[in-house]
């Protein structure tokens, strides 16, 4: 099994269903997909810079959006629901790789 399936694995294991969308205004063609994520909040030590209170760090697998063709990776203004609360994305998307394969996005989001 390759490394992104492995994490998508974990993520549908251990996640929960969340929608990724992204608005025609970001200079894409809008979209969405559902993928699995696990969201959690910033711990007080990493309160610095754009990090506030009630922020919260989303990581999302790779494959899913590769496999909906969804014009990523997640960009600064793109929005995700979780849990029926939507979220905008503070700043363009951490992507985590292994080699050159793109695993996962870690996402800093704030609303809900």
């Amino acid at each position: 099994m390759a490394a992104a399936d492995k994490v998508a694995a974990a993520l549908a294991k251990y996640g929960r269903p969340m929608t990724l969308s992204c608005l025609a205004s970001t200079g894409r063609a809008a979209a969405s997909v559902v993928v699995n994520g696990v969201a959690q909040g910033f711990r007080p030590e990493e309160m610095t810079g754009d990090v506030i209170r009630g922020d919260q760090r989303i990581q999302i697998s790779n494959a899913e959006i590769a496999a909906a063709s969804w014009p990523g990776p997640p960009r600064k203004g793109d929005k995700i629901v979780v849990d029926g609360r939507a979220w905008v994305l503070r700043a363009d998307a951490e992507t985590k790789y292994l080699g050159t394969e793109a695993l996962a996005h870690v996402l800093h989001v704030r609303g809900g």
